[in-house]
């Protein structure tokens, strides 16, 4: 995670957003899948909202062009990050991680409940870097595009 001050936006956005509590029932508590909603969209910023059920991942991947912030609401995440060493993060709720562009990680549920989380990307997301952790490395295996993959 980037300590950049550039990035504490981002970091209020989903603080600030996250204490809405209607955001606990916008999506199902305990999904069979991982499921996710674009809650806000403008020109500067986009928030996802992001359910994860036990056992649930979201493989390596990076946002682009794309800064980006999360916290959890509900439940426990890992990040996984690569940075010439792997590097596991545990988050409970109400606690938040920020990274900029570029930035590869693998988010997890291990906990054994679900969990829920709020995301926030400026600029908006447009394409995603998708990686194989080869152990030493990462490998690219492709880019998905906004409306096409998402």
């Amino acid at each position: 995670m980037s300590t950049d001050t550039a990035l504490l936006p981002l970091l209020e956005v989903v603080r600030a957003h996250s204490a809405d509590p209607e955001l606990l029932d916008r999506l199902d508590p305990a999904p069979e899948d991982r499921t996710w909603a674009r809650i806000l969209a403008t020109p500067e910023v986009e928030l996802w909202l992001i359910a994860w059920p036990r056992g649930a991942a979201t493989d390596w991947h990076d946002h682009g062009t794309s800064a980006g912030a999360f916290t959890v609401l509900r439940g426990t995440l890992t990040e996984h990050t690569f940075d010439g060493g792997l590097q596991l993060h545990d988050l409970a709720a109400g606690q938040a991680r920020a990274f900029g562009p570029g930035y590869a990680h693998d988010v997890r549920n291990h906990g054994n409940e679900p969990a829920l989380s709020l995301h926030a990307y400026s600029p908006r997301l447009t394409t995603m870097t998708r990686f194989r952790f080869r152990g030493d490395r990462l490998e690219v295996l492709g880019v998905e595009r906004a409306g096409e993959e998402w």
